[in-house]
């Protein structure tokens, strides 16, 4: 199976603060891709921060997004291994008011994704969904 990817949601005007989170892992840039690298406790990812990934979702997507956290901001991740999207996460979505787009039809709440990550540690989002555990 592919990388997990996923993204990460916040309303645009918390966007400085969003990527403040990530940048303090010192990401490298991809002159390959125009997105940025990181190389993180024996992991690999990649990332775009340039918001650009909300041109992947349909209208109808980006307008129950605007209902629920205004206008959006994404950030694209993908990282080489489920256990590398879970150290991510926990960093990254600890105390973060925002959404996960799994890349998997569902759409939660930082807090209650992190809770799952929790509860089912072995939980792979790509596989299934959160309406499906116990």
């Amino acid at each position: 199976m592919s990388w997990p990817s996923l993204v990460i949601l916040a309303p645009a005007e918390q966007r400085p603060s969003l990527e403040a989170r990530i940048r303090c892992f010192e990401l490298v840039p991809d002159a390959v891709t125009g997105g940025e690298k990181l190389h993180w406790q024996g992991h690999s990812y990649y990332l775009d921060l340039s918001g650009g990934i909300l041109t992947d979702f349909e209208p109808d997507e980006l307008d129950h997004l605007r209902t629920r956290i205004g206008e959006p901001y994404g950030v694209y991740v993908s990282c080489n291994s489920m256990d590398a999207a879970r150290a991510f996460l926990r960093q990254v979505l600890a105390g973060f008011d925002g959404l996960v787009d799994t890349n998997h039809f569902e759409i939660l709440p930082a807090t209650e994704f992190l809770t799952l990550m929790d509860r089912y540690p072995l939980w792979d989002w790509r596989r299934r969904p959160s309406t499906d555990l116990p």
